[in-house]
């Protein structure tokens, strides 16, 4: 990763690489736009994207702060007088599909990957899968591994190549607390794309049947 430590990139160069035509066509397919008046698909992800780049550390108030900026609206050509509340931006994000953004970041990985060779894609083979479990009080999240201490919890699985994350699941249910059950699903959901790298899950290589994986 030291060869991207000196590399910079503005706001409009990253959208660059983000097809406005795709933008459009997920909003009607995932139908991200239904019922929303003021934070349609395309202005949440670029304020999420925005929002990111520009604060150390992401809140709603900060998203509401900077929706709000005219700096934010003139960068993105949007209307002067367009505002949004930190309710809304809650209430938006509690409701909104995740395969809009999904797959807006796999067209964007597929177009990445593609500029490497195969010779170049070779260094980086070798896949890390690693999870991580995130709590919250019952009373904020409909879905979660209940563990009876009047908090839910949420496991992230993510895949990484030495580069960008490749693969990602989330898991709600209590079967998926155990890692030998959410790793190795991760694992063969990745193998399904068509890629076949060796994988390491928590610094050690899975116990998966690596015939039936198709590794």
């Amino acid at each position: 990763m030291a060869i991207f430590k000196d590399h910079t990139i503005n706001v409009k160069q990253l959208l660059g690489f983000i097809p406005e035509a795709l933008i459009t066509n997920l909003s009607v397919t995932t139908r991200i736009d239904h019922y929303a008046k003021v934070l349609h698909g395309n202005k949440l992800f670029y304020l999420l994207l925005y929002g990111i780049l520009d604060n150390e550390k992401l809140s709603q108030r900060t998203l509401e702060d900077t929706f709000n900026d005219s700096v934010f609206k003139i960068l993105f050509n949007l209307d002067e007088d367009e505002t949004v509340r930190r309710s809304s931006i809650s209430e938006r994000l509690s409701k909104v599909d995740p395969a809009y953004f999904k797959q807006i970041y796999e067209c964007i990985y597929e177009q990445f990957a593609e500029l490497y060779a195969l010779t170049e894609r070779k260094k980086y083979n070798l896949i890390r899968v690693d999870s991580s479990m995130v709590s919250e009080t019952t009373s904020k999240l409909l879905e979660g591994i209940d563990n009876k201490s009047g908090k839910k919890a949420v496991k992230y699985s993510i895949a990484f190549d030495g580069v960008l994350p490749c693969h990602s699941n989330v898991f709600t249910k209590p079967t998926y607390g155990s890692e030998d059950i959410a790793l190795p699903e991760a694992i063969m959901e990745h193998v399904k794309k068509g890629r076949s790298p060796e994988y390491l899950c928590n610094g050690q290589r899975p116990a998966i049947n690596q015939d039936n994986a198709g590794l």
